[in-house]
């Protein structure tokens, strides 16, 4: 309980010297760090902060259960790894940064452990603009703060209604003592939904991401989506016996969607050139898969005989979270230390990162990258081997709707990972271990840049292979055996009885035996043999290289009905451009609403006194009569 007072006081003071930057961003990871322990110990131990009585029935609460204790564990770790690395960063920043990003950690703290509705909506406000503060923080982007604003309180919008709905029908806001409706899922669920970016909600990500400051993206990627992932988590525990009330249509529409999100983001991560455009894609596939992973859930929860595979694809949400945060934060802060150095946006202006940067953050984009391609032993490796595993149990499902729906959604996430891989290769390969472009790095501090890197990358590595470890930390213990000569409990299990096996740990220890081997030879070697790339035949003159333009080129073709595809040609050269159709939908609908908005102001609002007085005549009248 302590640990949680602590971290939020430890916020507050970083707010009151935001006038001092390194003492700002130092509380705030300090506070981070408290608030980790506090997560938990909320794991094992709920504990509650007390209750602020407003008016009779209507309380803020504060407190940490099971849940919220899992959440708040994942989420700290993403806070004291972008703490450290903007006490260097935030240098490039006005002094304020650390003001909003204290407020950003304490709303987010707020909504994690909220006892009813009102507190979570106050940290979900508190959240919300004070991130979009920070990603005004980038000059020149203001149109996507107000984009990432305009979604934020269409959330919060919807919030207000599920909460409202909450109230009228057990008097209070509450999340333990009463139990949701109807109106109540669907509303929060389409609010969480729009926070985590799912497919068509999306498009805020790709602006914001693009235009705000590194550690900025990285909060808005990891953390801020993974409060919309917990959200879910809330409402459904508010929901008593969801399987006795005929909610497998939730089910249903999360699974779509889920893997809609996912199919969608992964297919524009493959044809986007732009630095942190990719990652941002990146965030909607896996928020995707996480909501895919729920939906199985639920639906398998509405069988007394799935109870298990209804547990573990709760878990598998749990892990692909861990997963999209620790390796997310990792690589908008690695990608974040590469773009400052030489300032630069495109990944082809970026090659070389390993001689041009430096050896830290181009390991933390290879890493994370790996962990999207689901390279095994890596935490992503585990989180989408589960989903997958998952997917493969649907045949389990007695309803026919319900198997079909879950194995077209299978393909669609399948193709996901598969492009993800794709996708990742082509970040990784060209900025940390491209083709050095000569481009010298500015000099600048990034020892606590490069310890954040650090921290998280080891997590990533740590997270994967001891995987069946978190597993039993969670309390899904039974999801842990041995077989084949693996002792117990390095071996994961996807069901009881066993359907799939993999064990994360034995795959680490094979492959790093096997290893040795190149290892030795390349050693023994003082000649190293380089061959340009294939260019169809013909010679690759000098000063020429293959793009990341030319990589993706074949697919943006074949799906150019999709992707909207248009050749640009200029005097010497030619390229292909793109867009996210979604976009273009709000675009229109923007350009819809703002011609009627103007043809309804020189109408009502046309500064003729005559008009006003009508007006004002008229609503007394109504006045009158209504009353």
């Amino acid at each position: 309980m302590c640990f949680a007072y602590t971290a939020l006081i430890l916020y507050f003071f970083g707010v009151v010297f935001s006038f001092k930057r390194w003492i700002s961003y130092t509380l705030a990871s300090i506070g981070a760090a408290f608030a980790l322990v506090g997560g938990i110990v909320g794991t094992f131990y709920p504990f509650t902060l007390g209750n602020m009585e407003l008016l009779p029935k209507i309380y803020m609460s504060l407190g940490v259960n099971h849940t919220s204790g899992i959440f708040m564990t994942i989420a700290a770790i993403s806070w004291i790894a972008i703490s450290i690395y903007s006490i260097d960063y935030g240098k490039f920043y006005s002094k304020d940064m650390g003001l909003w990003l204290n407020l950003s950690f304490l709303g987010m703290m707020i909504i994690l452990m909220a006892g009813d509705g009102l507190t979570f909506i106050t940290g979900w406000e508190i959240m919300t603009v004070s991130s979009y503060l920070l990603i005004l923080k980038h000059k020149g982007a203001f149109k996507e703060a107000f984009e990432f604003l305009a979604f934020g309180e269409l959330s919060t919008v919807s919030l207000i209604i599920a909460f409202a709905s909450l109230f009228l029908k057990n008097g209070n806001f509450s999340f333990t003592q009463n139990s949701g409706t109807v109106i109540f899922l669907i509303m929060s669920t389409f609010a969480f939904a729009v926070k985590m970016g799912i497919f068509p909600f999306h498009t805020w990500l790709i602006g914001a991401h693009a235009k705000a400051p590194s550690n900025v993206s990285a909060l808005l990627s990891a953390p801020l989506t993974l409060m919309g992932v917990y959200g879910i988590f809330m409402a459904l525990s508010i929901m008593p016996n969801l399987h006795l009330y005929n909610f497998q249509w939730w089910g249903i529409l999360a699974i779509i969607f889920g893997a809609m999100s996912a199919f969608w983001g992964a297919l524009h991560a493959v044809a986007t050139k732009q630095l942190k455009t990719l990652p941002a894609y990146s965030t909607i596939e896996n928020n995707g898969m996480i909501l895919a992973a729920i939906g199985i859930s639920v639906m398998a929860s509405a069988d007394p005989n799935l109870a298990i595979m209804s547990e573990f694809a709760l878990i598998t949400a749990i892990m692909l979270a861990i997963s999209h945060t620790f390796s997310k934060s990792l690589l908008f802060l690695s990608v974040g230390h590469v773009k400052e150095a030489l300032n630069e946006d495109n990944i082809d202006d970026l090659r070389g990162a390993w001689s041009a940067v430096g050896k830290i953050p181009a390991l933390g984009i290879l890493i994370s990258g790996l962990s999207f391609s689901a390279f095994p032993p890596l935490a992503g490796f585990v989180g989408e081997w589960m989903l997958l595993e998952s997917f493969f149990q649907s045949y389990k499902f007695s309803d026919i709707i319900t198997r079909l729906v879950a194995t077209f959604a299978g393909i669609f996430v399948a193709l996901a990972i598969g492009m993800a891989a794709f996708s990742m290769v082509k970040l990784a390969g060209y900025t940390a271990l491209g083709y050095d472009h000569g481009k010298k790095a500015k000099r600048m501090p990034s020892t606590l840049m490069k310890v954040s890197e650090l921290f998280l990358a080891i997590l990533v590595f740590g997270f994967g292979i001891f995987a069946t470890f978190v597993l039993r930390y969670f309390g899904y213990s039974q999801f842990t055996s041995g077989l084949f000569g693996v002792p117990s409990p390095f071996l994961m299990i996807s069901s009881v009885p066993i359907f799939g096996v993999v064990s994360p740990m034995f795959f680490a220890i094979v492959t790093s035996v096997l290893f040795l081997f190149p290892l030795a030879f390349y050693l023994t070697k003082n000649k190293v043999r380089r061959v340009n790339s294939w260019n169809g035949g013909l010679p690759i003159e000098e000063g020429e290289y293959f793009t990341a333009q030319a990589y993706s080129s074949i697919i943006e073709i074949v799906f150019k009905k999709i992707y909207i595809t248009k050749e640009k040609r200029s005097a010497d050269e030619a390229h292909i451009e793109f867009v996210d159709v979604i976009s273009v939908f709000y675009d229109a609908l923007k350009g819809t609403i703002l011609k009627i908005e103007n043809v309804l102001s020189n109408t009502l609002m046309n500064g003729n006194i005559n008009a006003y007085v009508a007006y004002i005549f008229a609503v007394l009248v109504l006045i009158f009569i209504l009353r």
